[in-house]
């Protein structure tokens, strides 16, 4: 790989654990030596920045059972972050990188050039945006944590609420799995049901003024005619000016006197003169006061409003918070199914679990606020930023520049408008490919043939939307592909990444057969492991994700075969021949 700054052939990273003292050490050796820049930078950042980004490593290093997220992902600020890593992947960010920097240049050439008091200006705009920046990804780093402690703490709650199952003998784990997805499906119901009153909440305080908003929607609809009529009246006067001016001009090459012309061009003045007066008293006698001032498309807004509120609104209200009040009382009994299920406490060990069960549901609910909380601020962070950004572009085309420094921003601006075209030119090429890519992966691995008939990709404001179409080219909803459809769908789109990618990175799949029925199992393990690299290392648990049959399918494209084993509280891998792997499964 090519590091600026650094010529070398070779790079090896190495990765160790003392078990004694419980430390782990991460070393880069750049041809075979420490490199004082790489050690200075740090190592965690000198991978992420020059030989693997976090936001592509998900691309190349994943686990099966989780990938199911990318077919899931709703919020714009999740879209934003994962457009970035398809920006990454595809080779768009280092031309955007270079646009940033262009950009940055400009700027500073308006700080040398203008006065001391617009220097003063932009510097303040540039350190605030530079502080909002920092500010989000300070809390963007703490909303990733929260998120990683989430899901280590919800593993150990599910681990811990299966052991009092067990313990108290009352439900199997196949039922308790079963109420406990069937509560996952109720409380998305509770979150997209309370998402829709939100909205409709929004809405009531028009529906609550009641009289007040006819009264306005009155006012707006006796402005817009009043508009309309001035409208006409002030184009029907141009009209009659220009009549009579002609009629003047016509008069005049008549073969008259002049005390006959005079007299005449002073009929028609007058005759003029008295018709639009009179016309432009009749329109000022309806004349309406302006209080509202709506344009026609915020009146036509508000008037869909109106109709919305008194033909539908009320209807819609009551039923959606029916729906919610019987969607919380099954929710509510489903989870006292749940805790019925736990065996009483009379058992020391019982006592034990269900008390460290507690602590962790106290500390989910403690991070979930605090990453729901988190989110918010980064919301409105991303809004000043916008806000700030727009008065820094403003501010920026008041400041004239001079000399040298003109003919380096000119230039700076030709290349700022070729690479947007390029952009353009590319995101394009890339999404068309892209979207190719994916729909001849999900042709291969699925086998619904007709289920699936077009990708279409959208790349709006930086974010990437990838539609599946049917037959008929409406839009597939995501939310109704079962889960082992939505993982195919996922598998696909990380497929058709590498493969757009370019990049020559092994790829490392946990959980590999998670949700497959027995043909997509297939699919997966004939048409998509082979192909996926040039390496790919799976970690299957073994007759319980990956069964003998199934194995013996990826037996002849299987290099290497290694077996984790634990003695004595340690871990260490064993080679062994991959046709006897299934020897050593308890």
């Amino acid at each position: 790989m090519f590091i600026p700054a650094i010529p070398c052939s070779e790079i090896t990273i190495r990765r160790t654990y003392d078990n004694l003292l419980e430390v782990e050490n991460v070393e880069v050796l750049i041809d075979g030596r420490v490199n004082e820049l790489a050690k200075e930078v740090g190592y965690d950042i000198f991978i992420n920045d020059f030989i693997l980004s976090k936001d592509i490593a998900k691309f190349f290093l994943f686990d099966a059972e989780k990938i199911v997220n990318l077919a899931e992902i709703k919020s714009v600020e999740e879209k934003r972050k994962l457009s970035t890593a398809y920006s990454e992947v595809l080779g768009i960010k280092k031309y955007e990188d270079i646009k940033r920097n262009l950009e940055n240049l400009r700027i500073k050439f308006r700080k040398k050039g203008g006065t001391s008091v617009s220097q003063i200006k932009l510097d303040k705009l540039t350190a605030d945006i530079e502080k909002i920046e920092r500010s989000i990804e300070e809390k963007e780093r703490g909303r990733t944590l929260a998120i990683d402690e989430i899901a280590v703490l919800q593993t150990e709650k599910d681990s811990l609420q299966e052991k009092l199952i067990r313990e108290g003998n009352a439900m199997s784990v196949e039922e308790l799995e079963r109420l406990k997805a069937g509560l996952e499906a109720i409380k998305e119901k509770d979150v997209k049901l309370k998402s829709q009153l939100r909205e409709m909440l929004d809405i009531a305080p028009f529906a609550i003024s009641g009289k007040l908003f006819c009264e306005a929607i009155a006012q707006s609809e006796l402005e817009q005619r009043s508009k309309t009529k001035r409208a006409k009246a002030e184009d029907l006067a141009d009209a009659m000016r220009q009549t009579r001016q002609s009629i003047i001009e016509g008069v005049s090459n008549i073969n008259l006197t002049s005390a006959q012309k005079e007299l005449l061009e002073s009929i028609i003045k007058s005759s003029f003169k008295t018709t639009m007066a009179q016309y432009n008293s009749e329109s000022d006698e309806n004349g309406v006061k302006v209080l509202l001032d709506f344009s026609a498309e915020e009146h036509n807004a508000l008037k869909s409003l109106y109709d919305n509120i008194r033909l539908s609104y009320n209807i819609t209200f009551r039923q959606l918070v029916k729906d919610i009040k019987n969607n919380t009382i099954f929710m509510q009994k489903t989870q006292r199914k749940i805790s019925a299920a736990e065996y009483d406490d009379g058992d020391a060990e019982i006592k034990k679990t269900r008390a460290r069960k507690a602590e962790v549901e106290v500390k989910l609910t403690e991070l979930e606020l605090s990453s729901r909380k988190l989110s918010e601020e980064i919301g409105v962070l991303n809004k000043d930023l916008s806000i700030k950004k727009k008065q820094l572009s403003e501010s920026l085309k008041l400041v004239r520049i001079e000399g040298m420094d003109k003919e380096k921003d000119t230039m700076a601006e030709r290349l700022i408008n070729e690479l947007n075209a390029f952009l353009t030119l590319l995101k394009d090429k890339r999404k068309a490919s892209l979207a190719s890519k994916i729909k001849s992966e999900i042709d291969v691995l699925m086998h619904k043939t007709d289920f699936i008939h077009g990708v279409s990709i959208d790349i709006l404001d930086n974010i990437i939307e990838i539609n599946l179409m049917d037959k008929e080219g409406n839009i597939i909803n995501k939310e109704k592909l079962s889960k082992g459809e939505q993982q195919l769908y996922a598998t696909a789109i990380l497929k058709a990444l590498v493969e757009e990618s370019g990049i020559s990175f092994p790829v490392f799949i946990d959980s590999p057969l998670q949700k497959f029925d027995s043909i997509h199992s297939k699919n997966i393990i004939s048409k998509f492991y082979p192909t996926v690299s040039k390496q790919v290392v799976i970690f299957p648990l073994l007759g319980k994700e990956l069964s003998p049959s199934e194995y013996d399918s990826l037996l002849p494209n299987v290099n290497r075969a290694y077996v984790i084993q634990n003695q004595n509280g340690r871990s260490s891998f064993l080679l062994v021949d991959p046709k006897d792997i299934f020897k050593y499964v308890d």
